[in-house]
């Protein structure tokens, strides 16, 4: 893909400002012949189609209750169901207002993330039903977890990780792995609100979205941003597990992260499952290499997925 193409993906954000529009690494070589492709394609966001997907991916977990298993190996089998599954770009955008979009068969980079933490959370749940599912989605997406217009999705994916962290649905690891500060004001999508649908037609989604950009900008000054740069990933890979949210981190002006994925532990080591706009979800076997491909790149943050709520346990 060239460099025209990579920046037509800013016209069609997927709501939250990654744009998956800088992947340098798109035939990045991935090795998907030890797992099974299982996602399939009913109709975008069609309930019954959804609920039938839903149930055959909770059957094919029958074998083995997943409550008997690590969290990191749940959030590992879960991802890798959806090998394969279609790439689409603007899922999100869909409509003049806003709407719970829920996928099991194709994704952009974010919904992909959202999805396997809802799914897993579920699956590990005392009552693991669609309905839970779908509800799941809704507080991992939107400001406490409540869906109320276009403005409480969380846009920002510093953002998404810190309003998560507050309910305990993550926990940001970067500061703690030896992150250093991001400096960055935030303030791409005021700056580019033509890019945006639903700025570009509404001037009160306009103004709230500079108003959370404010918002974002005294957290931020309270508790600054992290990162860990590019040639560090390497160092860290002993402290990494399977299912680790993965922010790709730039140095474009107003934007702190690009693209996100998962964790993936392979035969060869520290790799990284995301819903690429090469296509589809797939696996890239090293993920600092992956990230030295990526345009603009500085490095990433990283978050775990928190499941005590879920489980009902203290860990």
């Amino acid at each position: 893909m060239g460099k025209f193409g990579k920046i037509l993906f800013l016209t069609t954000l997927v709501g939250i400002v990654i744009g998956d529009f800088l992947v340098e690494n798109l035939s990045d070589n991935h090795e998907n012949s030890h797992v099974s492709v299982i996602a399939k394609s009913p109709s975008n966001n069609d309930r019954t189609a959804n609920q039938r997907e839903y149930q055959r991916l909770l059957a094919s977990f029958s074998d083995r209750p997943p409550s008997t298993l690590p969290i990191n190996q749940v959030l590992q089998s879960v991802s890798t169901k959806f090998l394969g599954a279609t790439y689409r770009e603007g899922l999100l955008e869909q409509g003049k207002t806003e709407k719970l979009f829920v996928s099991l068969t194709e994704f952009d980079c974010v919904l992909f993330v959202e999805t396997v933490l809802a799914f897993s959370r579920n699956l590990i749940s005392a009552n693991p039903n669609y309905e839970n599912f779908v509800q799941n989605v809704e507080e991992i997406r939107y400001v406490n977890g409540k869906l109320d217009g276009y403005c409480s999705r969380l846009h920002y994916f510093s953002e998404w990780i810190r309003d998560n962290q507050r309910r305990n649905i993550v926990r940001d690891l970067t500061a703690e792995l030896g992150g250093i500060t991001l400096d960055k004001t935030l303030n791409f999508m005021s700056s580019n609100w033509q890019k945006y649908p639903h700025l570009r037609n509404s001037e009160a989604n306009y103004q709230c979205i500079l108003a959370m950009e404010k918002k974002i900008a005294v957290e931020t000054k309270a508790e600054p941003l992290h990162y860990i740069p590019t040639k560090k990933i390497h160092s860290i890979y002993p402290l990494l597990k399977a299912g680790d949210i993965i922010a790709v981190t730039t140095n474009l002006k107003g934007l702190e992260a690009t693209h996100t994925g998962l964790v993936y532990l392979t035969p060869k080591g520290v790799g990284f499952i995301h819903a690429s706009p090469s296509g589809q979800v797939t696996v890239s076997n090293d993920l600092q290499r992956y990230i030295e491909g990526v345009d603009q790149a500085i490095g990433i943050m990283v978050a775990r997925p928190v499941m005590a709520i879920a489980q009902n346990v203290g860990k």
